[in-house]
């Protein structure tokens, strides 16, 4: 029968989430050319949000030239926003065209994503992160002085434009890192060991490769390493992505999806950025993976490191009690002889 030649393919039977990119249509060559469709499509993103950005200048008055172009802050707060976001589809475009999959086998090992067990996820988040921003409006004068400094917010409209841009794209710039990071990145490391039904599947790097580890590793570090290269004097702060990443990627595995990671995201980021119109830091927002990244306050600082590794080791804790009572699937199902 050819009828399904062209059908995408579904779930492989019985396997975590991070061997769901390993399936019938897997090629040795399926990791590099994804990722090389990944980057070209980026770099048409980051031109299209250039041109959008020099549009807006020139309509509010700005020059041509580079640096004389401006924009205001709530639209500078919404192009900060935005090219992260877009990486949905184009996320999605690569499981789906590329790798010919179901872009369900992205979400989770259940084919979908687990809407039920996202907003109890969301719901857990306001805890530990509720936690944290206490705790660090009550010690950030005597233990990070200057870590926040605070300006004029530009008025009650500017604040409210603000609250409207952070509430309509923060989740999806979350959910897009998290589908990016511990979605696509996992899955593509953990595609590349054979089987252990498949030729070379016994050897030792198959096994490595194949190990939830080396896709945990590979979704946990990948942030901070960028980070880190291009900002070597912060190590507060790659300090603090490494915890959050690590945590987020094995909870990913422990899971079966990505729900738990982009429900500490968006809950753990809209905090931050809320907290950041507040304070009138605005313009801070196209500065770094650090306001992206769900990290709680002052993550520039020990006590930001210290509060991510509370805010993450609770979150953990919490999501994978209500994981196993909850019955939530590891492993995609297997089929019935």
């Amino acid at each position: 029968m050819r009828t399904n030649e062209f059908a995408s393919a579904g779930l492989p039977e019985g396997e975590p989430y991070h061997r769901l990119g390993r399936n019938s249509r897997f090629r040795w060559w399926t990791p590099l050319l994804s990722l090389l469709v990944f980057g070209i499509l980026l770099v048409f993103l980051w031109i299209g949000i250039l041109l959008a950005i020099t549009i807006v200048a020139v309509i509010g008055g700005s020059g041509l030239a580079p640096d004389s172009m401006t924009v205001g802050e709530v639209a500078g707060l919404a192009f900060g926003l935005a090219p992260t976001a877009l990486l949905i589809p184009i996320v999605l475009f690569v499981v789906r065209v590329v790798q010919w999959r179901r872009v369900g086998t992205l979400m989770s090992v259940d084919g979908r994503l687990r809407w039920r067990w996202l907003f109890r996820c969301m719901t857990a988040a306001v805890v530990p992160v509720g936690a944290c921003l206490v705790a660090f409006l009550f010690l950030v004068d005597s233990l990070a002085p200057g870590a926040v400094p605070v300006r004029e917010t530009g008025g009650a409209e500017v604040f409210a434009a603000a609250v409207v841009v952070i509430v309509l794209l923060v989740p999806f710039q979350a959910a897009a890192e998290e589908l990016t990071v511990r979605g696509l990145i996992m899955q593509l490391v953990g595609s590349l060991g054979a089987g252990p039904g498949e030729r070379r599947g016994r050897s030792a790097a198959s096994r490595v490769l194949r190990s939830p580890g080396t896709a945990v590793l590979a979704g946990g570090t990948l942030v901070p390493v960028l980070y880190a290269a291009t900002h070597p004097e912060d190590p507060w702060v790659t300090s603090s992505l490494t915890v959050m990443g690590l945590g987020m990627a094995w909870l990913t595995w422990r899971t079966g999806g990505v729900e738990a990671a982009i429900g500490l995201h968006v809950v753990s980021s809209l905090v931050q950025f809320l907290l950041t119109a507040y304070e009138g830091r605005l313009s801070e927002v196209g500065t770094g993976a650090v306001l992206g990244a769900g990290l709680p306050p002052a993550g520039g600082t020990p006590l930001g490191l210290a509060l991510t590794a509370v805010q993450v080791g609770a979150y953990v804790l919490g999501v994978t009690w209500l994981a196993g009572r909850g019955g939530v699937r590891r492993a995609s199902a297997r089929a019935r002889r």
